[in-house]
């Protein structure tokens, strides 16, 4: 497996967001600090396709549903981009998976 440091995995990610965001009206910069729901105007259907879409893009299975569980049972007012990087650097670092 290739070595998927933070540094990469933000890159992958927001490549993700930018091929996904096609079909948004957001046009702005996406950053570490853009919202998932309140910049990018995130519905839950576009989390899902975002969770299938890293699953895919990483040939493995990531508990996506539980990391938007948990910022859910927080209160969080939002995720942000840089928290999904966390958790993606701490869930493919033990990871089986390849990279697409």
């Amino acid at each position: 497996m290739q070595n998927l440091d933070r540094s990469v995995i933000r890159t992958d990610l927001l490549k993700i967001l930018d091929e996904l965001r096609d079909d948004w009206e957001f046009s702005g910069e996406v950053t570490e600090e853009s919202g998932l729901f309140t910049q990018l105007e995130f519905e839950s259907i576009d989390a899902v396709a975002l969770g299938s879409a890293l699953e895919d893009h990483y040939n493995q299975s990531l508990p996506f549903a539980e990391f938007l569980t948990k910022a859910a049972e927080r209160k969080a007012a939002d995720i942000k981009v840089g928290e999904l990087v966390d958790f993606l650097t701490s869930h493919l670092r033990n990871g089986e998976g390849e990279r697409a």
